[in-house]
């Protein structure tokens, strides 16, 4: 019986020592996120196939630097009237043409479509800045919305607290009955925003999830690795606006859309130039669809030069020039425009920056306020009214140091999207 005794005892200490798997949360980074947000992207993806179109592009034109090989068939009939009977002529073979010389215009043709190529392969780069910042303002949203939950928290501790003790000071008869409701109504008012809180904050990191393709049923797998302030390293001015004239994907795209232009020009000037084509084929020829075969062979050079056309080509190439100063004028414009936006965005930091600073000095500031008049109202000092009321701007400071936190965060990366890169990105 003792040896039985002795086995349940191990057994009971086993069970007890037992544990079931716990399965860790997978925990991204800013960078992953953004980095599984980029890989099946939808937008992204539309732009890649822009830039593909232009791809194909290319190659058409640079077919034309290659001979063009037919199979031709052709077929005569000849009335030599005066009662003479019809002839009638069946010929078939291969027939080449090789354009050798068009004035440089298909040459110029083919460096436009280069140059187009560079254009979308900057559209794309603004297509993942774009999508990069989405990312970012949807998870320091989450952020946002955390902060303001624990916030809430912190009011209903708070809240808690006044109720414990306008409870115990209406049993001791120091305070009246209303000082009881006044403080349980702000405890319902608390416990409303931490409910309300909770749940925007698990809408913001769905987005999140939305935004990087990952299956929202997981949410509680996922978390994600907070940023500080104190992380963020922000330079001058002239830093910023000097990267943005380099890498903006918008001016950048521009500047190859004008050297597009250019070739473009190029390219309807060569059209006044003669154009040269050698020419071959290599025919079987006869008068009753091939009974006997005769062969005959041809090759030769065919020059063409371009004496009137009617001013078409004049016309072509005047509206390629005002099309090459249209694109140098928005390129302008654009320029003025990127440095407009890196200047509201640096400014756009620095009000940030100090209200979250001076919120952060506020918070300090009604925290000891609270205290003095909670202390105030043991003593029978002040009202239920005067720690209500700094209860309630104790918790729009809280509030406030969460919403200036990251928008602090959100600015500093605007900042480098309109500089034209992501710090989490090698752009």
């Amino acid at each position: 019986m003792k040896r039985v005794n002795c086995v349940l005892f191990c057994l009971f200490f086993l069970i007890l020592g037992f544990k079931p798997p716990v399965f860790a949360k997978e925990v991204l980074s800013l960078k992953d996120l953004i980095l599984s947000g980029l890989k099946n992207n939808p937008q992204i993806q539309i732009a890649v196939k822009s830039k593909e179109q232009y791809v194909f592009q290319k190659d058409y034109v640079r077919s034309s630097f290659f001979p063009f090989l037919y199979l031709k068939y052709e077929f005569d009939r000849t009335d030599p009237g005066k009662g003479l009977p019809n002839r009638e002529v069946h010929a078939f073979g291969p027939y080449l043409n090789w354009n050798v010389f068009s004035g440089f215009s298909t040459w110029h043709s083919y460096q436009e479509t280069l140059k187009l190529i560079s254009a979308q392969d900057f559209a794309v780069k603004r297509t993942i800045l774009d999508v990069s910042l989405n990312i970012i303002r949807a998870y320091l949203e989450y952020f946002k919305q955390k902060a303001l939950y624990e916030a809430a928290l912190s009011d209903l501790e708070d809240a808690k607290i006044l109720l414990k003790l306008a409870k115990k000071k209406y049993e001791v008869g120091l305070s009246p009955y209303a000082d009881v409701l006044d403080a349980e109504a702000k405890v319902k008012q608390a416990e409303f925003n931490v409910t309300n809180y909770k749940y925007t904050a698990d809408i913001a990191k769905a987005q999140v999830l939305t935004l990087i393709n990952y299956d929202i049923t997981r949410i509680e797998e996922i978390e994600f690795l907070p940023l500080q302030e104190e992380d963020l390293e922000v330079k001058d001015f002239n830093f910023y606006l000097k990267t943005a004239i380099e890498k903006r994907p918008e001016l950048k795209a521009k500047e190859s859309e004008v050297f597009a232009q250019e070739e473009r020009v190029k390219s309807v000037k060569g059209k006044f130039w003669p154009s040269i084509d050698l020419f071959s084929s290599y025919y079987q020829v006869d008068d009753k669809f091939f009974p006997d075969k005769n062969n005959e062979f041809v090759a030769g050079f065919r020059v063409t030069f371009p004496i009137f056309t009617g001013f078409q080509r004049l016309a072509e190439l005047n509206k390629e020039k005002v099309g090459l100063e249209q694109k140098r004028l928005e390129k302008a414009n654009i320029e003025l425009q990127i440095k407009q936006e890196v200047f509201t965005s640096y400014k756009n930091y620095q009000t940030t920056k100090e209200s979250f600073e001076s919120a952060l000095v506020w918070l300090k500031s009604m925290e000891e306020d609270y205290r003095v008049v909670q202390k105030k109202y043991e003593t029978g000092l002040a009202s239920i009214v005067d720690v209500t009321t700094l209860l309630a701007r104790l918790s729009e400071v809280r509030s406030k140091v969460a919403i200036s936190k990251y928008n602090l965060i959100y600015s500093f990366y605007e900042l480098y999207r309109m500089s034209g890169t992501i710090p989490e990105l090698d752009l």
